[in-house]
């Protein structure tokens, strides 16, 4: 998995997107009476029938919103609800689940009679929960409404097509529900719409031709669902297009060439399908792309040269696919921005030298370019934090290290790396996960890495590793994961917290480790 900081960074690029603010409230709710407190309109009795009529479908609300709607001012006190100022018609409600969630909720259904609030603009619904059955079909007399989200529900049956009449709709989430069957195709004549968002739920079938329609759309998550046929090249002609999120479904086929045309894209997701073929070069082409994850499919052949051009990416997963072929080279001047990379599950050859050369910072103190010793040593790009190249078919051995100060997690697992682990590694003192397990190192553990006590997990099994767990390991206290199994390793191991309470596991199959968790060891 990535690294923390670069999923969280990542989640929050796609929630800047996916959250435009609401305008359509801006401007509406309240008057001011000269004395500093907001005066409200009075409230259309249509209109106030029609909330009572969502308040009756709740049978349980522990997020005490429905309680304040109580008494004849729908304007002015009941929580969630915006009217106009000039006419007191209701024009936003938007109800939206206190932390923490998962204590907070509303159990009912969406009653239709929220499609009387003929001028509403903005329809919110979130996170609320245990809200279930069908969107009413009704709702499509809200023709003036711009947002509609209804996320995080349990919503199910189908996605009305009756939303396509909805002709000033721009923002439209359904995210996290039980919704089935397939996108309408209806929803293609909404031109105006920016944002789509049907993630988490359960939708099957390909996407409507006709939403090549949606020419304004910057924003599009049909994620973690069950969509299948291939990924439409006519998204393509997005132009404004700045996420795209397809990932966890079925779609097959190849990466179509127009959508390496997107110069807006700066997120793009296909992880977790059945494409294939080879990634195609003009990928390189994309330059606002920050994001890019591909990994889980049928992708082959090499990594073409043009994606390592991209300038403005920091996260790469290209992973669990059938690449081969060499590393990467030239990595820190082709991507002066990464953070997180993940080559693992791959058949990718090199050398792993050769690989933290190409990483090391370019021009890093030009003035000891002659020191014969300084250019042997690596030092990483203080940007990268999160380094995946397990399970491929990478040789050599490690160099020494200058400095690598960002990196949090190293995973070089289930290779063919052969040589000692420098003492320089060390140097690494950011490390929080450190995984060189089932390769061919060889040699003695070195005391230096006591220094890296920011690790947490290390694993250095199934390798060759002789003589003992350096005693100065009792630093390491923040380690909750650790296994030196399978090596060839002897002597006492370190009798304090964490090493001396891992299982006994954690240190078979080796030649004479003795101490707890292990047999006491012999008095000599």
């Amino acid at each position: 998995m990535p690294q923390l900081s670069a999923r969280l960074l990542r989640l929050l690029a796609i929630l800047f997107v996916a959250l435009p603010p609401s305008r359509s409230a801006a401007g509406h709710h309240t008057t001011n009476n000269g004395d500093g407190r907001p005066s409200s309109p009075a409230c259309s009795p249509a209109d106030r029938a029609a909330l009572l009529g969502f308040k009756a479908g709740v049978a349980a609300d522990t997020t005490g919103i429905l309680a304040t709607w109580t008494g004849p001012d729908c304007c002015g006190a009941w929580e969630g609800v915006t009217c106009d100022a000039a006419t007191g018609r209701v024009v936003a409600l938007q109800l939206e689940a206190p932390l923490p969630k998962h204590r907070h909720y509303m159990q009912g259904t969406m009653s239709p009679s929220l499609a009387g609030l003929e001028f509403m603009e903005t329809l919110v619904i979130r996170d609320m929960g245990k809200i279930g059955g069908a969107i009413p079909a009704d709702m499509s007399r809200l023709t003036r409404l711009r947002e509609l989200y209804l996320e995080g529900n349990m919503l199910a049956g189908a996605i009305p097509g009756s939303l396509g009449k909805l002709s000033s709709l721009q923002y439209l989430s359904l995210a996290g529900n039980r919704l089935d069957g397939q996108l309408p195709p209806e929803l293609g004549a909404v031109s105006g719409l920016e944002q789509i968002n049907v993630g988490k739920n359960r939708l099957t079938g390909a996407v409507p031709q006709s939403f090549k329609n949606l020419s304004r759309l910057a924003y599009l998550d049909l994620s973690n669902n069950l969509l299948s046929g291939a990924v439409p090249g006519f998204i393509g002609q997005f132009k404004s297009l700045a996420l795209l999120d397809l990932s966890n479904n079925s779609f097959s086929g190849e990466i179509p060439a127009s959508l390496c045309t997107l110069r807006s894209l700066t997120d793009l997701s296909l992880s977790h399908n059945k494409l294939g073929g080879q990634i195609p070069p003009q990928m390189g082409g994309l330059r606002s792309l920050n994001s890019l994850a591909i990994d889980g499919n049928m992708f082959v052949g090499s990594i073409p040269a043009p994606l390592l051009g991209l300038q403005k990416l920091w996260y790469m997963n290209l992973s669990g696919n059938g690449l081969s072929g060499p590393l990467p080279t030239g990595i820190s001047s082709a991507l002066p921005s990464l953070v997180s990379m993940d080559l693992s599950h791959n058949h990718l050859t090199g050398d792993i030298d050769q690989f933290f050369r190409s990483l090391s910072a370019a021009g890093h103190d030009a003035s000891r370019s002659s020191n014969k010793l300084a250019s042997q040593q690596v030092v990483l790009p203080q940007k990268l934090e999160h380094l995946d190249l397990s399970k491929n078919r990478i040789t050599g051995v490690l160099p020494d290290f200058t400095r690598g100060a960002g990196l949090k997690w190293l995973d070089i697992s289930s290779n063919a790396i052969g040589g000692q682990i420098p003492t320089s590694i060390s140097k690494l003192s950011s490390l929080e996960r450190l995984d060189m397990s089932r390769n061919r190192v060889r040699g003695a553990i070195p005391a230096s890495m006591a220094e890296m006590v920011s690790l947490q997990w290390l694993d250095l099994s199934n390798n060759a590793l002789i003589g003992r767990i350096p005693d100065n390991f009792t630093r390491l206290t923040s380690v909750r994961h650790a296994s030196f199994r399978g090596n060839k390793l002897c002597g006492r191991i370190p009798q304090a917290k964490p090493f001396n309470l891992f299982r006994a596991a954690a240190y078979a199959h080796n030649l004479c480790l003795c101490g707890k968790p292990l047999p006491p060891c012999r008095k000599i």
